[in-house]
């Protein structure tokens, strides 16, 4: 019982920096949980939608294609 309540105050209290990808935590931390899909040992799809896995906020994570803006 005590678990849940404590589960429940942790995700009351998340930041959500969530709209502009980044490939690191306000936090300091550069280590992201993010959810994909692998085909033959490579990587072939992933979400951008990320959680640090230091302080758990909820992040964007970034494409190719955001730094490839970036450059021109």
């Amino acid at each position: 019982m005590w678990l849940l309540k404590r589960k429940r105050k942790q995700l009351l209290f998340k930041q959500n920096f969530r709209g502009i990808p980044t490939h690191a935590c306000p936090c300091g931390s550069v280590l992201l949980n993010v959810k994909c899909i692998f085909e033959d040992g490579e990587i072939v799809m992933w979400f951008t939608e990320a959680e640090c896995a230091m302080c758990g906020a909820l992040l964007t994570a970034p494409t190719p294609e955001d730094y490839r803006d970036a450059e021109v």
